[in-house]
């Protein structure tokens, strides 16, 4: 059987993992037991495709010294965010300083009448490009829930992002439908000229805070709850049945989130922005205020070299993995974790281009690890294959002998799982163990697959200094009837197995007698299955 790795909460801490949207964040615990299991205080951790974070963040709490390298500057600001000690003290005097000027200019964007009375409107749902309804609270909890009435409309309407004169990021995205972005659509264009006109004037306030820190830590804020000011808030209206699929209209509706891509529903909301910035910042407040209770803060170390120096600490760097390792000693690290980019299913640039365009960071779209659906950027598998193989090939010269590297990845792409399989295998990487990763949470396109992307593969290898035995790829007539004999036995002796648990079973029996198979001809078989 395979060995499942279980989630489950640790410190305090772990409240800051949440304040910000990434994708494909792995369980925080999960990862602090591999690094625990995989190396001793004091050695050297580096995670190359850095991601959310959690792999050096949960380093730092092991006392390693640990090194981030991500091509995205969003992940490198993300990452340092969570690291940072804060002044609460003064974090709270410089939103206080934003919240007396900002706020009352954008809520008086959002003003209403209803009954001769002005109100503070905190949701409008558009449908078709039509304002239909304005949601404001009364003096209540709960929210009054009123159609749109005609100087609503007007108001709405009034907003133009021609008329905008504050700074807002007017940056083209790639063409890509696997994210929902068209030919010459533009990052501003995800919000409404309202909302823009707010976000833009709440920027400019924080750009005046002089404390880097502060003023960093104020950015993360603004473009953590920047998704739920955008048009792609969907309106929940319906309930699927979890047991036979149907959909249900429901009584209220109620607010859904920035889900996937840049999908911009039909029906969406327009989120007062000062209410949006002021929810996320108390969270913000709350997990950093708990962080100070038992997390090991330490100072960046401004270079790799300086690190080494060090007892403990960290260091983040925002480039290609394989341009940052190229300079890095030859057997001079203690342990490698990473979760690389899964072929074509998340193109991290393009899809944090939302945040790096308001963060004005320069951006390498060249050199990133990805296959994309933009065929302007001409990232293919060939390409994608290359790069990885590079990465491969340093983490291998830069790893001490006999020590072990964690690769978590996901594909339901044969070249892609093939390529790396017998990469790894060439370079001289031995496998060690394997393990399956089940997600926290299920997204939007796991829920829509019968096998795969429900667990991550967890390959912990170790660096061999002898030759090793090549893998033997199950292929045509008689690879497909070992295959199909091993599915019907592990299928007989699990009742009630569960298709993508027959694939993960596939992985670890095959890969531990160095025979590997293609998962379209096992996904067919499993299929085929009674």
């Amino acid at each position: 059987m395979t060995n499942k790795l279980h989630n489950h909460k640790s410190g305090s801490y772990e409240g800051i993992y949440s304040l910000h949207k990434y994708w494909s964040k792995k369980p925080p615990n999960i990862i602090k037991n591999l690094i625990e299991k995989n190396s001793k205080e004091g050695d050297l951790i580096i995670d190359p495709f850095l991601g959310s974070g959690i792999s050096v963040i949960e380093s730092v709490v092991c006392n390693r010294r640990a090194i981030g390298v991500d091509i995205n500057p969003a992940s490198v600001f993300i990452t340092r965010q969570l690291l940072s000690l804060i002044n609460i003290e003064l974090l709270n005097v410089e939103y206080k300083r934003i919240e007396d000027f900002a706020k009352p200019i954008i809520n008086e964007l959002y003003e209403i009448k209803r009954n001769n009375t002005s109100h503070i409107a905190s949701h409008f749902i558009w449908k078709d490009k039509v304002l239909d309804e304005v949601w404001f609270k009364n003096g209540k909890p709960k929210y009054e829930k009123t159609k749109a009435q005609k100087d609503d409309i007007i108001k709405a309407k009034s907003f133009t992002y021609e008329g905008i004169k504050q700074r807002f990021p007017k940056n083209k995205m790639f063409e890509n439908s696997r994210i929902n972005v068209k030919k010459n659509d533009k990052v501003h264009q995800l919000f409404t000229p309202r909302n823009l006109y707010a976000l833009s004037i709440l920027f400019n306030e924080i750009e005046q805070v002089k404390d880097d820190k502060v003023r960093d830590i104020l950015k993360f804020c603004f473009t953590s709850s920047m998704g739920q000011a955008s048009k792609m808030v969907f309106v929940i209206n319906k309930k699927i049945d979890k047991n036979n699929g149907e959909k249900t209209k429901l009584k209220n509706k109620s607010v859904g989130s920035w889900v996937i891509g840049y999908w911009q529903p039909k029906e969406h909301f327009e989120i007062n922005v000062w209410n949006c910035f002021e929810r996320k910042y108390e969270k913000i407040l709350k997990a950093k205020s708990n962080q100070l209770q038992d997390f090991p803060f330490t100072e960046e170390s401004n270079s790799f070299s300086n690190l080494l120096n060090k007892k403990s600490g960290f260091h983040l760097s925002n480039q290609p993995a394989q341009k940052f390792l190229i300079n890095i000693q030859d057997n001079s690290v203690d342990y490698i974790i990473t979760d690389p980019p899964h072929g074509d299913r998340i193109p991290y640039l393009e899809l944090s281009q939302l945040w790096n365009s308001w963060l004005g960071n320069k951006v390498n779209f060249e050199d990133e690890l990805i296959v994309s659906g933009s065929k302007e950027r001409q990232k293919d598998q060939a390409s994608y294959n290359n790069l990885l193989n590079d990465t491969f090939r340093e983490i291998y010269r830069i790893l001490k002998p006999g020590k072990k590297f964690t690769l978590m990845f996901n594909s339901l792409d044969d070249e892609t799982w093939i390529n790396i399989i017998n990469s790894l295998n060439e370079i001289g990487f031995k496998l060690k163990n394997i393990e399956t990763l089940s997600y926290s949470a299920n997204s939007v396109v796991q829920d829509n697959r019968e096998i795969g992307l429900k667990t991550d593969f967890v390959l912990t290898y170790e660096k061999a200094t002898t030759p090793l035995n090549n893998i033997y790829l199950l292929n045509g007539v008689k690879g497909e009837a070992t295959l199909g004999k091993l599915i019907g036995n592990v299928k007989e002796k699990k009742e009630g197995i569960e298709k993508y648990e027959i694939l993960n079973e596939l992985f670890f029996k095959l890969l531990k007698k160095n025979q590997f198979f293609k998962l379209s001809q096992a996904i067919k078989l499993i299929n085929n299955l009674n």
